[in-house]
């Protein structure tokens, strides 16, 4: 799956060095105290717009448009409170909307929202308190139904972590606790029956993971010690590919770029 770099720097250094442009008195003006005022564009070296807003005392204002390199839009932003807050609208660099959320001091805050690269569904919400995630997050399929379910605390999984199949039935319930995986791993059928049981150890597998058949009859079992199998040779091969599958994460959807959305700084 196709990432999109999201390094959450959103002071980046947006003006390319070995270029300028002229300063006039309605545009890119700087007063007496070295404070940016009024209107200001920037260009890429390409000629395209690379921002365009209004600035009061080194403050934005109202808003704030961002481009990508090619034209495209980067960021449509709202200031307010003297630049202190923003309602933000991300988008990838195809033109598809990335995410919309609100900033507070350039920090992440209250309800995010984030839509797919492929077809511009939305994918996850987040709640954020101080630029830190903080409650339940939530993975939605494609038709809007809960897919997985998070627990955040100061930006760290803490807490129940679940999975849904389309029909809204349960598909596992784990824990994690401070990033890591710990505590029961539960794995359940279509059609609600237990499927495997097992359980974690700071990230890694650890005491016995047994497998169920449709009817639960455990059919196998496997015995970790801090993520090394004691028995492994024992799973049959259906077993091996069904434990490589629960193992891999939900892959993260695709996000937008969050640097160079802030405040250009002036060379």
């Amino acid at each position: 799956m196709i990432r999109i770099n999201f390094t959450f720097l959103v002071c980046f250094v947006l003006i390319f060095p070995g270029y300028s442009q002229e300063i006039s008195v309605d545009t890119n003006y700087i007063d007496s105290n070295g404070l940016r005022q009024g209107f200001w564009e920037r260009t890429y070296p390409n000629g395209n717009v690379q921002y365009r807003g209004v600035f009061k005392n080194n403050r934005p204002v109202g808003e704030f448009l961002r481009y990508f390199p090619n034209g495209n839009k980067m960021a449509d932003m709202y200031f307010c409170d003297e630049g202190r807050k923003a309602r933000a609208v991300l988008y990838y660099e195809s033109g598809g909307t990335a995410a919309r959320g609100n900033y507070i001091d350039e920090k992440k805050d209250s309800i995010w929202s984030y839509f797919s690269f492929y077809n511009g569904r939305l994918t996850s919400t987040e709640t954020w308190v101080n630029g830190a995630r903080e409650g339940i997050a939530f993975v939605y399929y494609s038709d809007g139904g809960i897919a997985e379910t998070y627990i955040y605390e100061n930006d760290l999984r803490n807490g129940p972590w679940r999975q849904y199949y389309e029909n809204g039935v349960l598909r596992l319930e784990s824990i994690f606790e401070n990033d890591q995986r710990h505590g029961d791993f539960i794995l359940y059928s279509p059609a609600g029956t237990l499927e495997i049981r097992g359980g974690y150890c700071r990230n890694r597998m650890h005491g016995e993971w047994v497998f169920y058949d449709d009817y639960g009859k455990v059919i196998s079992s496997v015995n970790y010690i801090e993520g090394v199998a004691e028995n492994e040779e024992e799973l049959i091969q259906k077993e091996q590919e069904m434990f490589r599958k629960i193992e891999q994460m939900r892959g993260r959807i695709p996000e937008p770029d969050e640097s160079e959305l802030f405040y250009p700084r002036r060379y």
